[in-house]
């Protein structure tokens, strides 16, 4: 394989991959694109396109347009956007393209008088900021906090935006590769200055706020998957006024000096080491791919990181998944008993994470509502079940000094009893049922699968999702997650809900979503039934493979999910489904 650089000159970043190259022993090449000779066909395998001396016209789309014909190009963003530089065009595209991401209103203005109209109309505010419309480094940018201002740094240029002054202690550049993040830095100005800038003299320092970085993860990768940029710096700010995020602005052709001695990442490295599996994931099989990028970058699944070892390591009982989840006991569970405690107290005053998105999130707000309770407690127990099957630590007297079973049953009866919550609430209402099952066993009930069978047969037209979450996650739950065989006695029933949640995808094949259906494999062998339609799911994987990274996404059904697709973490569950459904398990009959 051979990586080519185009640029304008020898920069930081540039002699960063050259010595990161000699360390991986890749073949990396340097083009200057102001000198002659460049040409599409005597390029790399791999391009990295760090120069837009090209302009934004005709000459570099139909250069660019040539490479991405014979080349994997990074980033192929402007082959297709070539105004993706432009600040004024990034604003208006987010607002265009996904609703999920704050923007800031961005205004060009043609003469002085606009301006000023704009600002007596109460548009614009003093302060607000100048700045030119394709510039970079925080040159050029202006704090206007008055007329006097005005008149003194107003530019007759036509190529200057403005946007009013967001109240803010620091903003913050995401790098983002292949969907991945790699890291946040938050960036505060130097004292009495208002430009956070590395460049500008302001200060970096790397977050490590869990919350602060999946809100950042979130914006971020959604940005680059809109502008289809695989590589790139996004800038968010937090507005202290109103405590939002607001999307600032994606650069491109990002810098990283300031990123990689903040947060210590080897950008030039991960840069190579992601051109290389790209480029070899040609010659390799589906599985493979998968499978390799999410066990090499574990390191970067962040909070998904034990939602995927517990799975495996639960499905497979493999040794190599025990000794990386013991690895990472301390923040999951903790190492003694003040720990524990501490963790489950946290546990019932966290902030809601399920409700962020996802399936038919609306109606299941209501039942949220009427359940306080479900959210927290169903916390709890995962607590339980995982800290007993994984680390073989009972957390029931814990548990126990926090909310007594009379709680979880009184709650377990009030949900068994609402038909319309149970169907609506799919997922998290068999979770809790299950989990209620696995704490207080025979306490609580006897589970009544018969019961959940007619329930979810009975589900509204088109509730396809919730319908096939509700079925498997019986069958989930029935396996305390993967941890136990089902018994023998119930495989009739969920083989019966094996038989409907087929009949359903066989139906509805192009409104399935890849979740669903690798989901439904998984619980196929938990109960050893064999399905014609895996053939079918293993093909529509096959093509599935994301455009800027190997992970799985929606792109061949109705659920795709656009502004979202290229997230390696949070494409985490559908492909540790996807591993879990072709691996070999501890499942025979």
């Amino acid at each position: 394989m051979r990586v080519t650089v185009v640029c304008k000159n020898s920069e930081w970043q540039v002699r960063k991959l050259q010595e990161a190259a000699v360390a991986l022993k890749i073949d990396l090449d340097v083009r200057d694109i102001t000198k002659p000779g460049l040409t599409p066909d005597n390029l790399g395998d791999v391009v990295l396109w760090r120069s837009s001396s090209l302009g934004a016209g005709l000459e570099r789309r139909k250069m660019m347009r040539a490479i991405h014909k014979i080349s994997l190009i990074i980033n192929r963003s402007l082959v297709f956007l070539p105004r993706a530089t432009e600040k004024a065009f990034q604003q208006e595209y987010v607002k265009k393209q996904t609703p999920s991401i704050l923007y800031i209103p961005t205004f060009c203005f043609n003469s002085k008088k606009e301006l000023e109209y704009a600002i007596s109309a109460g548009t614009l505010r003093y302060p607000f900021i100048q700045k030119p419309n394709k510039g970079s480094k925080g040159q050029g940018v202006e704090l206007i906090r008055n007329k006097e201002d005005l008149e003194r740094s107003f530019s007759q240029e036509k190529e200057q935006v403005y946007q009013n002054f967001i109240h803010n202690s620091g903003d913050y550049r995401v790098l983002v590769l292949g969907g991945r993040v790699l890291g946040a830095i938050k960036r505060t100005p130097p004292s009495g200055g208002f430009l956070n800038n590395i460049s500008q003299g302001g200060t970096a320092k790397a977050v490590t706020d869990l919350k602060v970085l999946e809100k950042l993860r979130r914006m971020s990768t959604t940005v680059a998957s809109v502008f289809e940029l695989t590589v790139c710096g996004v800038d968010i700010i937090y507005d202290d006024v109103q405590k939002k995020y607001f999307f600032l602005e994606v650069n491109t052709v990002p810098q990283w000096k300031g990123f990689q001695e903040a947060t210590g990442v080897d950008v030039a490295k991960e840069i190579l080491s992601y051109c290389e599996r790209m480029f070899q994931r040609e010659k390799r099989k589906v599985f493979d791919i998968v499978s390799n990028e999410y066990h090499s970058q574990f390191h970067l699944l962040g909070s998904k990181q034990f939602h995927f070892l517990s799975r495996l390591y639960s499905w497979t009982k493999s040794p190599l998944y025990k000794k990386l989840i013991d690895d990472i006991r301390t923040s999951y569970i903790g190492n003694s008993e003040i720990e524990y405690r501490k963790k489950l107290k946290d546990l019932l005053s966290r902030d809601s994470e399920r409700r962020d998105g996802g399936v038919a999130k609306e109606a299941r707000e209501v039942f949220f509502k009427k359940y306080p309770n479900l959210e927290p407690f169903l916390n709890l127990l995962f607590k339980n079940l995982f800290a007993e099957k994984i680390y073989g630590v009972d957390f029931r007297p814990y548990i126990r000094e926090l909310v007594r079973d009379e709680e979880f049953i009184l709650l377990k009866n009030a949900i068994e009893q609402d038909v319309e919550a149970m169907q609506t609430l799919s997922t998290h209402a068999i979770n809790y049922l299950y989990l209620l099952d696995t704490y207080l066993g025979n306490k609580s009930g006897k589970i009544n699968t018969e019961k959940y069978l007619r329930i979810g047969k009975s589900y509204p037209d088109n509730s396809f999702e919730l319908q096939i979450y509700f079925f498997t996650h019986c069958i989930i739950g029935a396996s305390k997650f993967y941890n136990e065989k089902i018994r023998k006695a119930d495989l009739p029933t969920y083989i019966n809900m094996l038989e409907i949640i087929e009949k359903i995808i066989r139906e509805n094949f192009q409104a399935i979503s890849l979740d669903n259906k690798f989901e439904f494999l998984v619980c196929a062998r938990i109960c050893q039934f064999s399905s014609s339609l895996e053939k079918d799911i293993l093909l529509e994987a096959a093509k599935s493979l994301s455009q800027d990274g190997n992970f799985m996404i929606d792109t061949h059904n109705t659920k795709a999910s656009p502004h979202e697709r290229n997230d390696f973490i949070g494409a985490e569950h559908r492909n540790v489904l996807y591993i879990m459904s072709q691996s070999s398990s501890h499942y025979s009959y």
